[in-house]
């Protein structure tokens, strides 16, 4: 299991092709297991700010966030699941939310997009053009999100819409984000 950001970087310059997981069973090379690369990075309570890292599960957040009376301010079917298998199975409820992400791109770089502030304006907001990617993109080490109030994230925390049919737009889009992050398309 991978429980540092020189280990995974090394993982994926060394691969041909990679699945992320969190599953913790998983040892064949072919997957990056993110689920040791956990905990929080930095809170700041005062600020409605969290930063975290991939492999950190939505209980052990929540768990840090009831101390100070906050919460994520959007809908999760499951506690067991990472905040990094959000980042990547989500859509526009979540990354409303994200403020910033630290990436490991298919060259085994690490790149950070974003911050913890709530205005950042720097061209494109790469952080959030990420998310629902599938982990087809970047290995996602890291990712700050503003967090709210318990009794205001409630509103938030709602099961959204069933997603309709990707677009081609959309996939065209996604391609072209690929060749950026991933030329020698390791995430698979």
């Amino acid at each position: 299991m991978m429980s540092s950001i020189a280990e995974l970087q090394k993982q994926v310059r060394e691969a041909k092709e990679l699945r992320i997981t969190g599953d913790v069973d998983n040892t064949d090379k072919q997957y990056i297991n993110i689920s040791s690369y956990s905990g929080v990075v930095e809170y700041f309570p005062e600020e409605l700010v969290i930063t975290l890292k991939a492999g950190t599960t939505i209980q052990e957040i929540n768990d840090a966030l009831a101390a100070y009376g906050q919460a994520l301010p959007f809908f999760t079917e499951s506690f067991e699941k990472t905040i990094g298998a959000l980042y990547a199975t989500s859509g526009p409820e979540f990354s409303d939310s994200v403020l910033g992400v630290q990436i490991v791109n298919g060259k085994g770089e690490l790149l950070n997009f974003g911050g913890q502030v709530m205005k950042n304006v720097a061209g494109y907001d790469v952080s959030k053009l990420l998310v629902g990617s599938m982990g087809r993109l970047a290995l996602v080490t890291q990712i700050s999100l503003k967090i709210l109030p318990q009794r205001i994230a409630k509103q938030f925390q709602l099961k959204p819409p069933q997603r309709h049919k990707v677009s081609e737009l959309s996939l065209n889009f996604e391609s072209k984000l690929k060749k950026v992050f991933d030329p020698y398309e390791i995430f698979i």
